[in-house]
């Protein structure tokens, strides 16, 4: 006959006290209870110690494979066995012990078995009532991944937050949420969680929860027909993994009971983690937007600095970081001891739709623009009184503005208007003024000059309407690039193709008179290679917009694979997506905007390549501007733990440690396309080689793993580890052994995000 399994929700059990006392007797009595108990994988049960003389007790478990105990006598049933839990007098060391048996849940069939608890955390509201005492009750159901109802004994943390939204804002202002729960901090009015926590909690009969509130909301005007939105944060530590699941619960209602109409939703968290990963906030348990903005209001300051820390006003001012004009007069952006004034927006701030997308009010900026948005980031424009004009800042255009009411009637969203906020915020490269590039290569040849074998291509190049430039000098510049072998490069040769007619091309161009060019390389291509060569286009056209001179970069760069010997070309290996990038940077391209495409990068950010060209003789040894070492360097940035800095054209310095990367480096796949960046590497991945002396000394040679796991894990123990785990000698690592897909520390594992 198969036992009946003690069901969660009754496993709390309250004990009494056996103990006996008798005069001479010097050692206390100690009994643990119960004194023996069944549980399946993932339940749990609170052992009692009761001891006369009273004492505390530490507690023990003789397998905590089977089953683990805390501080406070809570066991966990981990996996199938049988342990000992035992308590141990502090005093004198008396013990009493008590048997967990453990088994595994088979699926509940009827037989009265209760399924084993799943990993995961979800919470659900049942229902929310306002009883007479004014102290909210929300009834709610916490399930773990496979739907099983939990207790209260398996959250180790829940809080609530209740605001309204004010169906009648300040004049020009959207509906804003207003907090019923407030607290002061460091003198500083802050909407906050209601206080209860788990205190606050009771288990039903029926396998829900009801939590009440400590705050009475009653000694607030409440709005019965007012959307109401109640913010949850709930933690659960499943101990037969040991992590911790996370959920924010949003849910909307009205204390009227008709239906919910009105909501602010104007930021998706979705569109934040393309560049976040996963944005996680005040110890990684906040991580919804609508969960941020209940406390994140109109009412909320920071005590430390003053400052707002009202949603809109907060998140425009941390993305424009060091481009504040606040900042760049000196004066740093702080929220209690956090300094912001480092943030460098990934592209374009004025790019409103990185952030303002797939929302229901996303376009609210357009239509309602208010100070709380546009004075957070424009924070040196002077709103008050244009005779009392702060020193440092510019007068508003429209005057004293004392409200939002009357910010629509001038900034409209679109022309004709003043300053209308579409055309105000558009990057100069896309609008009407920009020209557009595209630069591709329609054929590639070899062909034979003075005995010598040279590159042929046949180059377009187009504006954005897919006009040709007859002119290919009225382009500022073209250039064209290959590089061998493709596996991983070695060497590359870049000719520029279109230099100013007074010197012409560096090799030889023929203007085929409809918008077509054969350019024919003045270098010799290298004789009887078997390599895959790639070729491509770099090139950027100027034009004015507003009075400034600006570089419009090509769109395509044309690559194109070939070989000398006619053979089948192989093209690179893909490593990132360069869409995947663009996730962050919008429009990524460097080198004032001519160079675009990963492919195209890697040509000349080869293993063998550094900064020598550019780097002051005094600033040596050379850096290496490997693409792997360089883009995992920039993006780990702050938290490198040695300097990292390369010199770009013209010897200027670029500090790559000041770079905060907005995402999770631990998930590769942000820049990585699956498959490519786990080890062991191909056979074709070359070491990292730094040389200096026209590649006469050899400053460092870096074997390819090594060379892709130490730019990121850049402290000294990481690196020894890699160097003791490899043959140098024979280019050997030994790195899959314990890395490998299947090895205990794969890189899987190793960069494993916490639920």
């Amino acid at each position: 006959m198969m036992k009946r399994k003690i069901r969660l929700s009754t496993l709390a059990l309250a004990l009494s006290v056996i103990a006996a006392f008798s005069s001479g007797v010097s050692s206390c009595l100690l009994t643990v209870s119960p004194a023996s108990v069944d549980l399946l994988v993932g339940q749990t049960i609170t052992f009692t110690a009761s001891s006369f003389p009273a004492q505390t007790v530490a507690w023990s478990s003789s397998d905590p494979a089977v089953a683990t105990v805390d501080a406070q006598g809570l066991v966990t049933a981990v996996a199938p066995g049988i342990a000992t839990i035992t308590a141990t007098g502090n005093s004198d060391g008396t013990q009493d012990s008590a048997s967990v048996r453990v088994e595994a849940a088979a699926a509940d069939g009827g037989d009265g078995t209760v399924p084993a608890l799943a990993p995961g955390l979800t919470v659900e509201v049942v229902s929310v009532t306002i009883p007479a005492d004014g102290r909210p009750e929300v009834v709610f159901k916490a399930k773990d991944n496979n739907g099983n109802l939990l207790s209260k004994q398996e959250l180790t943390d829940a809080r609530f937050i209740l605001d309204y939204l004010d169906p009648t804002p300040p004049a020009g202002t959207p509906a804003r949420f207003i907090s019923y729960t407030t607290r002061i901090s460091d003198g500083a009015t802050q909407a906050y969680f209601d206080t209860a926590r788990l205190n606050g909690v009771t288990e039903n009969s029926d396998g829900t929860m009801t939590y009440k509130f400590a705050q009475n909301i009653l000694t607030k005007a409440v709005i019965n027909s007012a959307t109401h939105q109640l913010g949850g944060q709930f933690r659960r530590l499943y101990a037969v993994d040991g992590k911790a699941y996370v959920y924010n619960l949003i849910h909307r209602f009205r204390p009227d009971g008709q239906a919910v109409t009105q909501t602010r939703e104007i930021v998706n968290i979705d569109t934040c983690n393309n560049c976040h990963t996963r944005l996680a906030m005040h110890g990684n348990i906040r991580r919804q937007v609508q969960l941020c903005i209940l406390c994140h209001n109109a009412q909320t300051t920071d005590g430390v600095t003053g400052n707002s820390v009202n949603f809109p006003t907060m998140v425009h001012k941390i993305h424009m970081g060091a481009n504040l004009p606040s900042v760049l007069a000196g004066v740093p952006y702080q929220i209690e001891d956090e300094d912001f004034s480092e943030i460098e927006f990934p592209q374009p701030v004025q790019r409103c739709v990185v952030c303002h997308t797939n929302a229901p009010q996303a376009d609210v900026y357009k239509t309602n623009p208010t100070l709380e948005g546009c004075a957070a980031c424009h924070d040196r424009t002077w709103y008050g009184n244009p005779d009392d004009v702060p020193e440092g800042y510019e007068p508003h255009l429209g005057g004293q503005q004392v409200d939002n009411s009357l910010c629509a009637l001038c900034h409209v969203a679109n022309a004709p208007g003043v300053a209308p906020i579409v055309d105000a915020h558009v990057v100069p490269t896309e609008s009407a003024a920009a020209p557009g590039l595209a630069l591709d290569i329609t054929d590639v040849s070899i062909v034979e000059v003075a005995e010598a074998s040279k590159l042929q291509i046949i180059l377009t190049a187009v504006d954005k309407n897919g006009a040709p430039y007859t002119d290919i000098t009225a382009v500022d510049y073209v250039a064209a690039n290959y590089g061998w072998p493709a596996s991983d490069y070695q060497a590359n040769v870049r000719e520029i193709v279109n230099r100013n007619p007074s010197t012409g091309p560096q090799g030889t161009l023929v203007n085929n008179g409809d918008g077509s060019y054969v350019y024919t390389f003045a270098a010799n291509l290298p004789q009887d290679s078997t390599d895959t060569f790639a070729v491509g286009l770099e090139g950027y056209k100027s034009f004015t917009f507003r009075g400034e001179t600006i570089r419009q970069g090509t769109a395509t760069n044309g690559l194109m694979y070939f070989t000398l010997d006619g053979s089948e070309p192989q093209p690179r290996r893909t490593i990132v997506d360069y869409a995947k990038c663009n996730k962050c940077h919008g429009d990524l391209r460097m080198h004032g905007g001519s160079r675009v495409g990963v492919e195209y990068c890697v040509i000349c950010h080869r293993p063998n390549n550094t900064d020598i060209a550019q780097r002051p003789a005094d600033q040596l040894p050379p850096e290496s501007i490997h693409y792997k070492r360089l883009i995992h360097k920039i993006h780990t940035g702050h938290e490198l733990e040695n300097p990292f800095t390369v010199y770009g054209f013209g010897g200027s310095a670029h500090d790559f440690t000041e770079i905060h990367f907005p995402g999770d480096r631990r998930k590769c796949e942000i820049c990585h396309v699956p498959g490519s960046y786990g080890v062991p590497l191909p056979d074709e991945a070359l070491p990292t080689v730094i040389t200096q002396d026209d590649g006469a000394t050899l400053v460092a040679e870096i074997l390819p793993t090594r060379a892709a796991c130490i730019t990121c894990h850049d402290g000294t123990l990481p690196d020894v580890h890699a160097v003791v785990m490899s043959d140098t000698e024979n280019d050997l690592e030994s790195c899959a052994v314990c890395h490998g897909s299947s090895a205990e520390f794969s890189v899987a594992n190793a960069h494993q995000i916490e639920p």
